[in-house]
């Protein structure tokens, strides 16, 4: 460690050369200075401290990662005196063999004065870690608890994305150390456990009785799987190199569902998502929301079996 880097983050960080040292050889091991140096900032920056293992530096592929635990993110997040856990209870979705798909976790965002619950969903695809094609311990034992933790880490970040950008949660990162395993997903079905605390209403918005939820899952034009970017957001590159996205493509179908409903104008609309979704505007809701937009517009509209009849 050359001691122009000792003296520059040791202003930063208050370490001793000792201390700097130590950090390096453990929670921040094969950073070089410089990835050192930012690791230091940011550390202090977020108020956490690498020599209790609050955060720590992984380097994979020559690419290095802050990580902490979610424990972390939580504390970072209530210390802006704006965030309160969700009114509602995880929703997790499983496919018809008993395979968990999702969870959707829900929190709550001070802005203004006034209290926005807002949601974040996480795949066990994307996220499970695989060795020799077998799940993970930890990911076999508590599936769950697992992917709760990786929903929870992205709708903080979400939220609160100046405070917490570029830290992830040590769940979210684990399957770059595993394989990368891929699975046909079948039909969702409900959990029980959820049921019980109420959020069956949650679950069957985006169930297979909503003709939009297929889209959070693949490209309407293109059929191709989403993948998500940096603002954890549903996108997928084309062959020809550009990239396609989810609001643009569900556009077409939110501009029929909102004609149908009478609701083809903007204010008409916005006030008509204000009205059922705790004061939000459309662009507030999340990709998930957008989609129970247009599940209950389409069931509104839709003319009934009798009142074809009657026609």
């Amino acid at each position: 460690m050359t001691k122009e880097l000792a003296k520059t983050t040791t202003a930063l960080q208050k370490f001793t050369t000792e201390e700097l040292s130590l950090i390096k050889q453990t929670v921040a091991k094969d950073a070089t200075d410089q990835e050192l140096s930012l690791f230091l900032y940011t550390a202090k920056l977020r108020g956490l401290n690498p020599l209790t293992r609050q955060v720590h530096f992984v380097k994979r592929g020559g690419q290095g990662t802050i990580q902490t635990g979610i424990d972390g993110l939580r504390l970072i997040a209530q210390r802006t005196g704006k965030y309160a856990p969700g009114t509602k209870p995880t929703i997790f979705e499983y496919d018809t063999k008993g395979n968990l798909l999702r969870a959707t976790v829900f929190g709550i965002k001070i802005m203004n004065g006034q209290a926005f619950e807002f949601s974040a969903t996480a795949k066990f695809s994307e996220y499970a870690q695989y060795f020799n094609s077998q799940l993970g311990t930890m990911w076999k034992k508590m599936p769950e608890t697992m992917l709760e933790k990786c929903a929870e880490a992205k709708l903080l970040r979400r939220g609160f994305p100046e405070e917490l950008s570029g830290l992830y949660a040590d769940e979210e990162m684990q399957q770059a150390d595993g394989e990368i395993i891929i699975h046909q997903a079948e039909n969702p079905i409900q959990n029980s456990t959820q049921i019980e605390q109420g959020a069956e209403a949650e679950i069957t918005q985006i169930g297979s009785d909503n003709p939009y939820a297929h889209f959070l899952d693949i490209c309407p034009e293109h059929g191709d799987n989403w993948n998500q970017n940096r603002f954890g957001k549903r996108c997928h590159k084309m062959p020809n190199g550009e990239w396609c996205n989810f609001s643009e493509q569900i556009k077409p179908y939110l501009k029929e569902c909102a004609e149908r409903a009478d609701l083809a104008s903007t204010t008409l609309f916005n006030d008509w998502c204000k009205k059922n979704y705790d004061n939000r505007t459309w662009s507030k809701l999340s990709e998930e929301e957008q989609i129970q937009v247009l599940g209950k517009l389409d069931k509104l509209t839709k003319p009934t079996e009798e009142s074809d009849a009657s026609e």
